[in-house]
C-alpha cells in the first residue's frame, strides 16, 4: 500500500505523526504535464489499470468535473497537504553535482560565489560555506520548490489539489526537463516530450514520461510465497549501487561539458 508517514496538518489539532496514503480517487487519476487542466486528466475505472480499460475524461461535456473531484486526495483527510514534486527534492543534490568541477581549471570564464545557506540557523557563525552561484546559474533551494495547498471545506477534495498543483508544475515544466534529464547523466529532455504525474504520493508527485503511467499501474502480482525475499542487506546494496553509478554519469557529463567549454573559450 503507498504509505507515508506524514504529519496531521489540521489547524484545530495538535500536530500528530499518522499513516497516510492516496485514496483510490487520487490513484485513478491519469493525470498529464502537457497542457491546461482542462484536458490534462482522465479518470481510470479502478485503482489499477489494464490494457483496453476504459478511460473516463476528468471534465464532462458540460464542464462539470468527475465525481471523483469531490473525494478526498487522501485516507485519512486531511484538509491542507504541502505539494512537492519529487524530482524537485534532488534538485539541489543535482545541481552542485553538475558544478564541483566549475573553477578547478586556471582560466574558468565564469565567476563562482560562495557563502552561508539562507536557512542556515548558525549564520553568526557559520561553519560551512556552499557553492551559492556558478556560470550565471544560482544555486536553488528546497524551500522554492512547495505548494501549500488547503480545503475549502471540510477535507482537501482531488479537484481542490489538481486545480492548485496543476497550473504550478505547468509553469516548472521546463525545469522538470531539465531534472529529468540530469538525473540520468543525459541533456535536458526536449520540449515535446509528454510529461505526466507517475503516482501521485501523500509526501511527493513522481513525475516522468507519459508512456511510464500505465505500466506503473498494473495490479501487482501475487507473490509466490515458495519464493524466498531478497534481505534488506542485499536491497539496500543493489540500491546504492544504481545510486553511484547514476552519480558517475552525471560527473563524466560534467567533466565532458567543461572539457568542452575551455576549448571553446580558448578557440575565441
Amino acid at each position: 500500500m503507498d504509505t507515508a508517514s506524514t504529519l496531521d496538518a489540521d489547524s484545530d489539532a495538535e500536530w500528530v505523526h499518522v499513516r497516510r496514503h492516496t485514496s483510490v480517487a487520487g490513484k485513478r487519476l491519469f493525470w498529464r504535464l502537457n497542457g491546461p487542466l482542462e484536458a490534462a486528466i482522465q479518470v481510470a475505472p479502478s485503482e489499477y489499470y489494464e490494457p483496453g480499460d476504459m478511460m473516463e475524461p476528468y471534465f464532462g461535456p458540460d464542464g462539470s468535473p468527475h465525481p471523483v473531484s469531490q473525494e478526498s486526495l487522501l485516507e485519512p483527510p486531511v484538509s491542507s497537504i504541502t505539494a512537492r514534486a519529487g524530482c524537485f527534492d534532488r534538485w539541489e543534490e543535482t545541481w552542485n553535482d553538475a558544478h564541483q568541477l566549475c573553477g578547478e581549471y586556471d582560466d574558468w570564464p565564469y565567476p563562482r560565489r560562495l557563502g552561508p545557506r539562507p536557512d542556515d540557523e548558525n549564520l553568526e557563525s557559520p561553519t560551512r560555506l556552499y557553492l551559492l552561484e556558478c556560470c550565471g546559474e544560482k544555486r536553488p533551494w528546497p524551500y522554492d520548490t512547495y505548494l501549500q495547498v488547503t480545503a475549502q471545506g471540510e477535507f482537501l477534495t482531488v479537484h481542490e489539489y489538481v486545480s492548485a498543483v496543476h497550473p504550478w508544475l505547468m509553469a516548472m515544466r521546463d525545469t522538470i526537463l531539465d531534472l529529468l534529464g540530469k538525473f540520468h547523466g543525459n541533456p535536458k529532455l526536449p520540449p515535446e516530450t509528454k510529461l505526466a504525474v507517475i503516482h501521485l504520493r501523500p509526501h511527493s508527485l513522481d513525475i516522468g514520461r507519459e508512456d511510464r503511467w500505465a505500466s506503473s499501474h498494473r495490479k501487482p502480482p501475487v507473490r509466490d510465497p515458495a519464493k524466498p525475499l531478497l534481505p534488506h542487506e542485499e536491497l539496500q546494496r543493489r540500491s546504492m549501487a544504481r545510486a553511484l553509478a547514476r552519480s558517475a554519469a552525471r560527473i563524466r557529463a560534467r567533466e565532458e561539458e567543461a572539457a568542452a567549454l575551455i576549448r571553446g573559450a580558448r578557440v575565441d
